[in-house]
């Protein structure tokens, strides 16, 4: 608990120091990122947006040094949308290694830009209608089927999905949909889950990607979770799309 509860207290006497330190710091630009050149993109895929689907792979993962990595790389007017990558990471890989990615980031700095978009308005209600709304988009037709589903399996299930997952995290607005499924999909990519990966395969799509745009997520799978992952990720796109 005390490894846990230590980093808040520290970010808190720190934090003056470390806006000193980020805006002194040499950030590299995005599209210098060793990892852009391995895997070709559409235009429309910026490298701003790649590297932030690198560091949701990479806190997936647990991976700190790739992590460190993509920080380097993300513009500081980027920090926020980094930050927003990383807390919806939790919904799929765990409070650990989102708790550990968060304690990285703010040893490495954080530009005071990032932390404009920490405050929420409190509202269950609103919740629960953003989330209906935003699960939805992601899943079109399915959607009342699977809210049904959950809610067999477990009746807080449902809630915890629509309040809390589609509601409270992935309807925040500085991160649009099309990236927080394209983000969803380079952590899911690697972790053999064929069910979640066509499901957030046609989700990105749904929410604005382009086919070639989650091509080139799928195909970038391997950076992080090596080559067997890279050809399951593969398969399932060849017969999803």
């Amino acid at each position: 608990m005390l490894a846990i509860c230590r980093p808040v207290l520290r970010t808190a006497t720190f934090t003056k120091a470390l806006n000193i330190a980020v805006t002194s710091r040499s950030f590299s630009a995005a599209a210098e990122h060793p990892w852009i050149a391995k895997v070709p993109a559409p235009s429309s895929f910026t490298a701003e947006e790649r590297v932030l689907t690198f560091l949701a792979a990479n806190v997936g993962a647990g991976n700190l040094k790739g992590i460190e990595q993509d920080w380097q790389y993300l513009p500081n007017a980027e920090h926020g949308k980094g930050l927003e990558v990383i807390l919806q990471a939790h919904t799929l890989a765990g409070f650990p290694r989102t708790i550990n990615a968060l304690i990285k980031v703010h040893e490495l700095g954080l530009h005071p830009e990032g932390t404009k978009h920490f405050d929420e308005h409190h509202n269950l209600e609103s919740w629960k209608t953003a989330g209906a709304e935003t699960l939805q988009t992601v899943y079109g037709p399915i959607s009342e089927k699977m809210r049904s589903n959950f809610r067999t399996m477990h009746p807080l299930l449902e809630n915890i999905l629509v309040e809390h997952i589609y509601g409270r995290v992935l309807s925040r607005p500085l991160v649009g949909l099309r990236m927080r499924e394209l983000c969803t999909l380079s952590i899911i990519a690697g972790q053999n889950l064929p069910l979640q990966v066509v499901s957030h395969i046609r989700g990105s799509i749904r929410c604005g990607a382009t086919r070639e745009e989650v091509r080139t997520v799928v195909e970038q799978t391997h950076l992080v979770w090596g080559g067997k992952a890279q050809e399951q990720a593969r398969a399932i796109l060849a017969k999803t799309l």
